[in-house]
Formats: structure tokens, sequence, C-alpha cells
């Protein structure tokens, strides 16, 4: 029953920051990361599987069993293998990812914004935002 998205474009008017972007073009690629952020949609479970967004669609009535199974096999696994891998995956994408100065006038551009002001107070009134560009 879930939806997965991240509708800012549409509520709020605001900006993720560069390695939330990063995050998620390494999940599901440039293209589907901007039709996600450009259109605001929300994926159903199946479409987020479909795209990569997440890696498996369990009924709600489900979802302990299944962590509960997931997690006993990933514990039976050699500890140390495991340790070395979340860390060298770790270890690569923060190499990848651009952070610093140099990117936060993108995130100060939106929260800095007329349009970031009018996001919020459209979202606690409950009504559509009227955008400006500004």
């Amino acid at each position: 029953e879930s939806r997965f998205g991240v509708p800012t474009a549409r509520t709020l008017g605001n900006a993720l920051s560069i390695n939330n972007y990063a995050r998620m073009v390494d999940l599901i690629g440039p293209t589907r990361a901007k039709e996600l952020m450009f259109t605001a949609k929300l994926y159903t479970a199946a479409e987020a599987a479909g795209v990569g967004f997440v890696n498996e669609v369990v009924a709600a009535d489900a979802i302990e069993a299944r962590v509960t199974e997931l997690a006993t096999s990933i514990a039976s696994n050699a500890p140390l293998t495991i340790r070395a891998s979340k860390e060298a995956i770790r270890r690569l994408l923060v190499q990848r990812r651009l952070d610093g100065p140099a990117n936060t006038d993108i995130m100060l551009m939106a929260y800095l914004s007329e349009d970031f002001k009018e996001g919020v107070s459209a979202f606690l009134e409950k009504r559509p935002a009227q955008w400006k560009g500004r």
C-alpha cells in the first residue's frame, strides 16, 4: 500500500542536498531521478520496485516476518565480509559525492526563495501553491 517519491516540486518548492541528489541518481539513474523530481510523482510499490527505488515489495501483514527472515540470512554470513562490503560501498559512494560550499548555492536558491515560503504556507493551509519562480 506504500507510495514512494519526493513531491517537493508539488508541495514545498524546496531542494534536496547535492548528496541526496547523488544518492537518488545512484539508486535509480539520472533519467528517473529527473522524472521523480520534475513531476513530483509518487510511485506505487510495484513501480518503485520496477525502477530500483526499493529492493522488494512485501504485503503489509508479512513485513515483520520478511524482515526477520532477511536479517537472519544476513546474520548467518561471514561478519567480516559483511562489514568490509558495507564499508567499501560507503567509501565508494562518499568519494563520488560532491559536498561543501560549492554546492550549497542550489539549496540556498530554493530555501531562501519566495516560492519556498509560499510552498510552506500552502502546505500548512492545505491549498495548492501559487509558484512565481522567485
